[in-house]
């Protein structure tokens, strides 16, 4: 093997583990998240762990005695409501970096890959082509 191609499979190898070594950092924090939304004259407040599962409802004040049952309902599903939705923007920042080209953790889809992006109908304009020839110190004139 010569020492050119050493030298990229030993850099190729030294990415995977900084990537996986960075995941599961990643992993570490997501694990550790949580998002607390408080309502309006601190009636209720919501904390939901990254997945948006509700963690905490508290009732810091007493407010909520002075209310009818089914403002007290609307109020608290509302607060979870943004609990969640700020537990979404964390995860998304967070992830974004991450996420390969044509796939976004925002929007009204996340997650959702853009198969055209990924996999465009001139193979070698796509994502997985492009790192290859990247890594293989190809260019433009040398594919």
């Amino acid at each position: 093997m010569s020492s050119s191609l050493q030298d990229q499979l030993e850099q190729t190898l030294a990415e995977y583990r900084q990537k996986r070594a960075d995941l599961r950092a990643m992993q570490a924090r997501m694990a550790e998240m949580s998002s607390t939304a408080t309502a309006p004259r601190n009636v209720v407040s919501a904390t939901v762990d990254t997945h948006g599962r509700i963690t905490g409802i508290a009732f810091p004040t007493k407010a909520y005695k002075n209310m009818a049952p089914a403002e007290l309902a609307n109020v608290v599903c509302e607060t979870v409501r943004k609990a969640q939705t700020m537990a979404r923007e964390e995860l998304a920042e967070l992830m974004e970096p991450m996420m390969p080209e044509g796939m976004s953790m925002r929007g009204k889809e996340p997650g959702k890959l853009d198969i055209d992006r990924l996999f465009p109908e001139n193979p070698e304009d796509g994502v997985f082509f492009r790192g290859l020839n990247e890594g293989l110190g190809a260019t433009d004139g040398n594919r």
